[in-house]
């Protein structure tokens, strides 16, 4: 999906939800965010069928493989705008990490351990941010 392609999708869907009582720069932002979102998730769902697509033909597969690593760039170097997105982003790296099911070597085994840790961290202070705010 374009950049384009997901305005346009944001803007049809946002003209259809109600807006409460967001000014028109809160609604701009909301647009924003939620065409970021579309093409995010669209990179990233490129990126999952590539990885479950088998061609038969080198060559194919070899531009599957570089079409692949382009979405998985895309999907690490995109901001995040919402928080489970990061979660998205380890699961490309721990695909990467582990060399596609191959064995690992200690580096590579530290490394998946520090993002497991990472994603542990993360998920643990943003609990606990939630309660704060909910208690407030």
């Amino acid at each position: 999906m374009t950049p384009q392609e997901a305005r346009a999708k944001a803007k049809e869907f946002t003209s259809h939800t109600p807006n409460g009582n967001r000014t028109e720069e809160e609604q701009k932002q909301f647009e924003s965010e939620y065409a970021r979102r579309l093409q995010f998730e669209a990179t990233f769902n490129e990126w999952l069928r590539l990885r479950a697509t088998d061609l038969d033909s080198e060559e194919a597969e070899e531009a599957r493989y570089d079409r692949e690593n382009e979405c998985a760039d895309l999907v690490l170097t995109t901001p995040a705008v919402y928080d489970w997105m990061i979660f998205q982003k380890f699961e490309v790296i721990e695909h990467y990490l582990a060399k596609h099911g191959e064995v690992c070597s200690g580096m590579e085994l530290m490394a998946a351990q520090a993002l497991a840790s990472i994603k542990i961290d993360l998920l643990r202070f943003g609990l606990q941010r939630e309660q704060k705010e909910q208690q407030q």
